[in-house]
């Protein structure tokens, strides 16, 4: 199955799996178990630097108990593997941030030595890794680059920084930019299917500029001390300081990208931004778990303090992961492939019921293409499996709703079905 929107490192990462003779579904779980602890580490790391310890075990602990981050680990998506790249090369330019401003007090030449300019090429690496993995991860460049256009230094310090960041950025991009050209019609064809593909089938998924307030930080009420620490940020010039500047600017960039750009909406997307509102959180807790202690009549005891806080952690798992299983029918489709020696070409509404074979896998992608894609492959089809509720027509648009029920009766008047099962409103049928 080939999606021209799809990032490759990712794919390509499973493929090898899978071309080693490992099982890329066990594998592909043990790495996003690895690449989770990771993404933890990091953040533990990002935060030890930019604030202290005790923020960063704070900001951990957030980060690695949000619901989000939790139900993602082990699904085999892209954004643990994104995270660990994105994380790290964050880190590596808020290192070299320190070592720059301790380096503008004792070099008045302000000349960036061998190792400061390595860090940054490496961090340009592995921000480009993470673009290439997961698209939107270019966030994270975008803020880097805008925090380091506008930090007052000298004019040749600047040139250099950007340039040498921006170079090992593109770096990684131009074969896959090469590749892109030498495949499609338009190297830019992934970039433009992807903008296209958020726009499509907008009734499946959430919707409106309060959609993440409402389905992310009321459902995580944690997440709205937030805000208290964009008041913070203002109140007390933090933007002075360069790293708070970039991990604060990458979060409020992603919630703002996902809310007034992006049609399609699910919690999920915001996952790129939950280590950096973790930190925020952490800090925002600390600060006022400070204030309750050094008042005489405090609104609440700083141990109450606590206790709420951990409530808040801890209140909302159970609603946020508790989410129904979707169904297996793996014996029922080895079955009928080893029954009817089937060796040739699969044709499936779903590709993850399918994902374990080694057959060519071909989707309907929907019912915008599902009647076109069947008549076209239907000849060379050996199998094909159905999911009704993956071929959905948008609210009243009932000449949709005719080319469905006219595809659907097609495909059983045409093929002998040999196994059918119903789950909730769903119907599945392999033919």
């Amino acid at each position: 199955m080939w999606e021209s929107f799809r990032p490759l490192i990712h794919p390509i990462l499973i493929g090898v799996l899978w071309k080693l003779n490992l099982n890329p579904i066990a594998w592909g779980k043990i790495l996003d178990l690895l690449f989770s602890l990771i993404a933890i580490f990091l953040l533990y790391k990002i935060s030890e630097k930019v604030f202290n310890k005790k923020i960063a075990i704070l900001s951990s602990l957030i980060f690695s108990l949000t619901p989000l981050f939790i139900m993602h680990t082990g699904l085999i998506l892209t954004e643990p593997l994104a995270l660990t790249f994105g994380l790290l090369g964050v880190y590596l330019i808020l290192d070299t941030s320190n070592k720059l401003n301790n380096s503008n007090k004792l070099d008045t030449s302000n000349r960036l030595n061998q190792a400061k300019i390595m860090r940054i090429f490496f961090s340009g690496i592995f921000l480009s890794l993470a673009f290439l993995t997961k698209f939107t991860m270019g966030i994270f460049f975008a803020a880097i680059f805008l925090v380091l256009l506008v930090k007052k230094e000298t004019f040749s310090t600047k040139i250099k920084t950007m340039f040498t960041l921006g170079i090992a950025f593109i770096l990684p991009i131009i074969p896959y930019m090469i590749f892109n050209y030498s495949r499609y019609p338009n190297m830019f064809e992934p970039f433009l299917a992807g903008s296209w593909i958020i726009t499509t089938a907008t009734w499946l998924y959430g919707n409106g500029y309060t959609y993440y307030l409402r389905e992310f930080f009321f459902k995580n009420p944690l997440f709205l001390f937030f805000f208290g620490y964009i008041y913070y940020f203002f109140k007390e010039k933090e933007w002075k300081n360069r790293n708070k500047t970039i991990f604060l600017l990458i979060s409020v960039l992603t919630i703002v990208y996902f809310t007034f750009f992006v049609p399609r909406k699910e919690p999920r997307y915001l996952l790129i931004a939950v280590p950096f509102m973790a930190i925020a959180i952490a800090q925002t807790v600390r600060i006022l778990h400070n204030k309750l202690k050094l008042a005489k009549r405090p609104v609440l005891w700083p141990k109450s303090f606590v206790i709420l806080i951990i409530l808040l952690v801890l209140v909302p798992m159970p609603a946020n992961l508790s989410f129904d299983k979707a169904p297996n029918f793996k014996p029922e489709i080895n079955r009928i492939i080893t029954e009817n020696n089937i060796t040739g070409t699969i044709l499936s509404s779903d590709p993850s019921f399918v994902s374990f074979l080694n057959h060519k896998i071909v989707t309907l992608d929907g019912m915008e293409f599902a009647p076109i894609i069947y008549n076209q492959t239907k000849e060379e089809t050996e199998m094909i499996f159905i999911n009704d509720c993956d071929l959905l027509c948008a609210p009243e648009d009932w000449n949709c709703e005719d080319i469905r029920i006219l595809l659907l009766s097609t495909i059983k008047q045409e093929n002998e079905e040999v196994f059918s099962k119903q789950f909730k409103d769903c119907k599945y049928s392999i033919y």
